[in-house]
């Protein structure tokens, strides 16, 4: 599986997706794979409240006698139906994600079995699993989660920061991946992203409402956030999900976790997955109760996979102090209620600003320019 594939382009439209393009975006891993026959099941589109960036089409497919009985008979394609409900880099980095690192990651994610994105046309098409068959449920910021099932993301994260931790692979066959400051969706960022704020606040007044006891304006929570995204950029840095919340999240039988959503992955500081992680998970009175237990188990287990210059508790925790800020501003300021409705919506800014507020975050960063 690669970034470019081998020439397959997903279609815009569900009426051209055959069997000869599935069986072509098998081949590159499963070349005796041939698709006879598919059935569209289910289609959710961006924007209805449960896709929130990309489509996703829940497939049955019927192969050929002699193809591989590895093979499911149900995959999901995640893809873009129509047109671009997100910049390309985000499909772009997706796609690399499942095509040039899941296989190696000892991690709970959704297993790959094709990936491909077409650079001309910026479309792209992933056959993944179908979770719902491992009994699967999607967590969000409106229902309860167990501090057994954070434990468990939380350690999935840590399996992943270990293996990549100050890893000499980002000078190497990893350079593509993005930073806080350059590639994938930093361009996009720097360019629009306080414009595509302001304009989600001023559509949605609910957002300036939650915002409100912070005292700063958009410009000035804008300007501190890339405060924090350049000291992000300092060692060690790893390999990060990049976008963590719980909404990217899934829950399996037996109080396991696990990852979805890769598009904003990226190298930064372990602190920006931790942090967004905790704080959309919890319930503000059971995060502040249980904020530093968690963390302490989470440097344990960078410990225990091999990381000596794990940070201590109190410097780490400093450092989620600031980490913070991102999941408000860019996380859920930046994110159009119609993605995952307005409840979903309100209640991770909610989380967010109350997490600025325990952390005295805005405070801690306006000391760094001093």
């Amino acid at each position: 599986m690669t970034a470019e594939g081998s020439g397959v382009v997903f279609p815009a439209d569900l009426n051209q997706l055959s069997a000869a393009v599935l069986t072509e975006a098998l081949s590159e891993r499963w070349p005796d794979a041939v698709v006879e026959h598919l059935e569209i099941v289910e289609a959710k589109r961006c924007g209805d409240g449960v896709a929130s960036t990309a489509d996703r089409v829940v497939l049955d497919l019927i192969y050929a006698a002699g193809s591989d009985s590895e093979l499911p008979r149900r995959l999901i394609l995640k893809t873009m139906l129509a047109s671009p409900h997100a910049p390309a880099a985000m499909y772009e980095n997706e796609v690399r994600f499942y095509g040039e690192l899941r296989e190696e990651l000892d991690i709970e994610a959704p297993r790959a079995f094709a990936s491909h994105f077409d650079p001309k046309t910026g479309r792209f098409g992933l056959l993944l699993e179908d979770l719902t068959a491992r009994e699967a449920r999607f967590p969000s910021a409106i229902e309860p989660v167990s501090l057994t099932e954070v434990r468990s993301i939380l350690a999935h994260l840590a399996t992943l920061h270990a293996r990549f931790w100050n890893s000499p692979r980002f000078e190497g066959d990893l350079a593509w991946v993005p930073t806080p400051m350059s590639g994938g969706m930093f361009e996009v960022f720097d360019l629009i992203g306080l414009e595509l704020i302001e304009d989600q606040v001023g559509r949605y007044p609910f957002k300036q409402d939650l915002i409100a006891p912070l005292g700063r304006t958009l410009s000035e929570l804008w300007d501190l956030l890339w405060l924090v995204q350049r000291k992000h950029c300092d060692a060690p840095t790893t390999l990060l999900h990049g976008d963590p919340h719980l909404g990217n999240t899934y829950l399996l039988p037996g109080e396991r976790g696990g990852l979805l959503d890769w598009q904003l992955m990226m190298r930064g500081s372990w602190a920006h997955d931790v942090t967004y992680l905790i704080v959309t998970s919890l319930d503000p009175e059971v995060r502040r109760a249980h904020e530093r237990e968690l963390l302490g188990e989470y440097l344990d287990q960078l410990r225990a996979n091999g990381v000596e210059d794990a940070p201590q508790l109190e410097a780490a925790f400093e450092q989620c102090r600031t980490a913070a800020l991102w999941g408000l501003v860019i996380g859920w300021l930046i994110c159009p209620p119609e993605n995952y409705g307005q409840p979903i919506t309100e209640a991770n800014i909610t989380r967010a600003v109350t997490a600025v507020t325990d952390y005295d975050t805005i405070s801690v960063i306006e000391e760094w320019s001093k």
